[in-house]
Formats: structure tokens, sequence, C-alpha cells
């Protein structure tokens, strides 16, 4: 965040903007992830075909996006690797538990669906900043 104005109140830097917005689509992700993931099975049928693959992929994107955006290059092969054995475990957490829930090798893929798009996109939108920043440093 930059330093504080005149009257001592704090501006948010564009970057702080984009970092906070970030953290609102992780956080996001999280809350999703946790009401799909414990949440009792019980509840209204679908109002999609295959309504909790696309909330799957939807979750785990949300959650893998924002690393991929903004932690160093050498940690995107950590990050991955987290989020993919992050709904591994989920699956198996839920074949384990008493919860009336059951893992599904078919949401571990939707997990990796969302994780793959999220770098893909994260991977496209990252590398067209970092081709304007060096552009402008290099005066062009």
């Amino acid at each position: 965040m930059a330093g504080g104005t005149a009257g001592g109140a704090m501006r948010l830097s564009r970057q702080g903007a984009v970092f906070v917005a970030l953290g609102v689509v992780s956080g996001f992700g999280m809350a999703l992830a946790a009401w799909m993931f414990i949440a009792p099975v019980d509840g209204p049928p679908p109002a999609l075909p295959f309504q909790d693959k696309i909330f799957h992929a939807l979750a785990f994107a949300c959650l893998t996006g924002p690393g991929v955006l903004v932690l160093p290059r050498r940690y995107l092969w950590f990050w991955l690797a987290h989020m993919v054995v992050l709904g591994a475990g989920i699956e198996w957490v839920q074949s384990r538990g008493e919860l009336g829930r059951s893992g599904d090798i078919v949401d571990f893929v939707a997990d990796c669906v969302g994780i793959a798009l999220a770098w893909g996109v994260g991977r496209w939108i990252r590398g067209r900043f970092e081709r304007g920043e060096r552009q402008a440093a290099a005066g062009l």
C-alpha cells in the first residue's frame, strides 16, 4: 500500500488493489471449496448438469489463479503441486469420513481441470504484463 496522504489516510496503490482483488477471489474459492467439501450431501437437486464438477473446477481455479499471478516464477511448480495434492487429499479425506460423503476420482479430475485452467490463463495474463514491463523498461 502507498504511504499516507495529507490527512493521514492510506491510499491503496494499483498493485495493492490488484492484490486485494486476488485475495477476494482466493477467499471466495476457499469458501466455495469448504462448502462443497464439508457440507452435508443432502440438499436440493443440482440446477445444472455436472454442477458439482463445475463448482470443483471453479473453486480450484479461484484457489490456484492468484498464486500463479503473484508468486515468483520459481514457486510456480510448488504451488501447482500443492493444489493437486490438496484436491487429492480432499477426496481421500471424504472417502474416510463419516459425514455421508465419498471420495470421487471425477471430482479430483475436475479439480485438476480448474488448476490447469488457472495456470493457463494466469500465465497468459502474467506474460502480457511482463512483456509490457520489459517494453516500458526498454523505452519502447
